[in-house]
């Protein structure tokens, strides 16, 4: 296999990996894989450039879906800290 195969795996997989810890929920995984994957990005563009639009979309697809978890992860952070303020201010409320 060469190198330009072994990079569009690599680059597959590594956005895969992100992918699935998104879906899961798994947001330690997520962000060490996140952390270096603009650098592999960056290096692979630079080396071999349009020879990877083949697999770009596939790319794009999984970064969609990325944002679409991250997006519901958002919303629902922001739901429970609504409430958590709605509850401390009751507490300060009572305790007044």
């Amino acid at each position: 296999m060469d190198s330009l195969e072994m990079i569009k795996l690599q680059l597959l997989s590594h956005s895969k990996n992100m992918l699935n810890a998104a879906q899961k929920k798994d947001w330690d995984r997520f962000a060490a894989l996140e952390s270096s994957w603009m650098t592999l990005l960056q290096h692979s563009v630079s080396c071999y450039g349009n020879q990877l639009m083949k697999i770009g979309e596939e790319l794009i697809k999984d970064n969609q879906k990325i944002q679409a978890c991250v997006a519901s992860q958002q919303k629902k952070l922001l739901k429970e800290l609504d409430k958590n303020t709605k509850n401390i201010s009751s507490i300060k409320s009572y305790l007044k």
